[in-house]
């Protein structure tokens, strides 16, 4: 810290890196959950055991550190001098933090660190520190700038890697330094994990998801993340100058923010236990597993069937509880795929949702950003790199065969987007579902199984081939293919995820 800053007032920002990679790092459900378990409170953990480490030895206790910021006086710092330490509010994550001398706040910023990496063994804390003014809003300004300035320039820094005399772990390279009473070896990073999986979980958590085992064993890890969060906080706060007033309104704001988020989260759950008995007799198992929320972060892993269910839901309800949207990500994957490679495609799917959410021409009034999901089926580890993977492995005659991302309305469109994202509306998609799952030749499902298989094949090879098989089609008396043909794209999105529709009739 500055020399100039550790005799003054300072607020200081603390931000956990790299958590979705940690949690993802591993292939097993054990280390999975507990690295969840792990970082769920990280920050307010880590400075909760701070200021019980200055009470030890003392018997009164420290008034002067304020840690409950849901509950306390938000004028504490600013009145009493005696408060060393108040936690403004924590938001998407990230923990502001007011101190009165910036020498403390350095003793923090070292506890902390250490209490990181005894605690993961591997996560990186960035922490940016600015002097206090009498302007709040000028201070969160600065302090994310700051902070994107240290995130930009600061490496991951990682533990050593094993020597070459050295046993190591498989997938993280690092070395085996423990034996668990069965006899096996892990990684310090690993038995913390494991130590931290809840005892009342199941470890074959992630194979009781699966429909059936060795012949249906795909899973969804699913990633959704708000539209605009900055910018909707700047909005309702940019009339907010000084601190009296702003400590209270950006507590209530946060708040807001992540009851809406966990609210939607809950009701999303409901909705996922409501079609579970429609997907295999679930007995004592769910089919899906919070794995983060942290504000408007969210990830689960679930049973493949219900991940566009879920998201869609999400993004449907999570816009009716006030200016909120968000997109989704989702990466289905055999059960024997890397989690971490999956992740990153879940990941990356969420950005070409927002990409596209973002575009001028898909805003709505106000430039508002409307709610849009994206998936992609992981064959390969390189699908993380989203866009060159589907550059390589979804383009004919020159063009992508594949439409998403997908448009999710809410409310008839209550930021008036005027119809603008009418062509990418997600209802399309689950139209053409419908039509090519059921797999027999009906008047509800009006093309037989090896027909939509035959066409999903047929599709990327390019336009020649695919009026080759219309025409064919048409032949074999299902009509309106060719005047639907502009929907093609859209037909292969379906066609390759048809296996996993959850049927009305089931």
């Amino acid at each position: 810290m500055r020399p100039e800053l550790l005799e003054q007032q300072v607020l200081a920002m603390y931000d956990v890196r790299g958590i979705q990679s940690y949690i993802f790092k591993s292939n097993a459900a054990k280390e999975i959950v507990g690295a969840s378990a792990l970082v769920e409170k990280i920050i307010t953990d880590g400075l909760q055991a701070y200021v019980d480490s200055q009470k030890a030895g003392e018997d009164e206790t420290m008034s002067g550190y304020m840690m409950d910021w849901t509950k306390d006086d938000p004028k504490a710092f600013l009145e009493h001098p005696e408060v060393e330490m108040q936690i403004l509010f924590i938001g998407g994550g990230n923990a502001y933090v007011l101190f009165r001398q910036g020498g403390e706040c350095e003793k923090v910023n070292r506890f902390l660190a250490k209490y990181l990496l005894d605690r993961t063994y591997s996560l990186n804390l960035a922490v940016a520190v600015v002097p206090k003014t009498d302007s709040y809003m000028e201070d969160y300004e600065a302090i994310n700038n700051r902070m994107r300035e240290i995130k930009a320039s600061m490496p991951l820094n990682m533990p050593m890697g094993a020597m070459p005399f050295m046993a190591a772990d498989s997938i993280t390279g690092l070395p085996l330094t423990r034996k668990d009473t069965d006899g096996n070896y892990y990684s310090t990073e690993a038995i913390l994990k494991r130590t931290a999986f809840p005892k009342q979980e199941d470890e074959k958590i992630f194979d009781n998801m699966v429909t059936e085992k060795g012949n249906s064993s795909t899973l969804a890890v699913f990633h959704i993340d708000g539209n605009s969060m900055g910018n909707t906080i700047r909005k309702e706060m940019e009339e907010t100058v000084g601190y009296e007033d702003a400590i209270a309104k950006m507590r209530q704001l946060s708040l807001r923010i992540s009851g809406n988020f966990r609210e939607t989260v809950e009701e999303m759950k409901a909705c996922m236990d409501a079609l579970t008995p429609k997907i295999k007799e679930a007995g004592k198992h769910k089919l899906y597993r919070e794995i983060i929320v942290a504000g408007d972060d969210i990830t689960f892993v679930c049973n493949a069937r219900l991940a566009i269910p879920a998201v869609k839901f999400f993004l449907e309800n999570i816009s009716k509880k006030g200016e909120f949207s968000a997109c989704g990500g989702i990466a289905f994957f055999n059960s024997h795929f890397p989690f971490s490679d999956a992740y990153q495609v879940a990941e990356a799917c969420c950005e070409s949702a927002k990409k596209r959410a973002k575009q001028n021409e898909c805003r709505g009034d106000g430039g508002k950003v409307g709610n849009f999901m994206d998936y992609q089926i992981c064959t390969n580890i390189r699908a993380s790199q989203l866009d060159a993977y589907r550059d390589r492995h979804y383009m004919a005659d020159g063009k992508a065969f594949i439409f998403r991302p997908y448009y999710v309305p809410f409310e008839a469109d209550k930021w008036n987007m005027n119809g603008k994202n009418d062509c990418y509306d997600i209802s399309r998609l689950i139209y053409w579902l419908k039509y090519f799952a059921q797999g027999e030749k009906s008047q509800e499902a009006p093309m037989a199984r090896s027909k939509a298989k035959k066409l999903r094949d047929t599709i990327p090879m390019g336009d020649a081939e695919l009026d080759g098989e219309l025409s064919f089609l048409e032949s074999r008396g299902y009509s309106g293919m060719k005047e639907a043909r502009k929907d093609a794209a859209i037909w292969y999105d379906a066609l390759e995820i048809m296996d996993w529709l959850i049927k009305e009739d089931e």
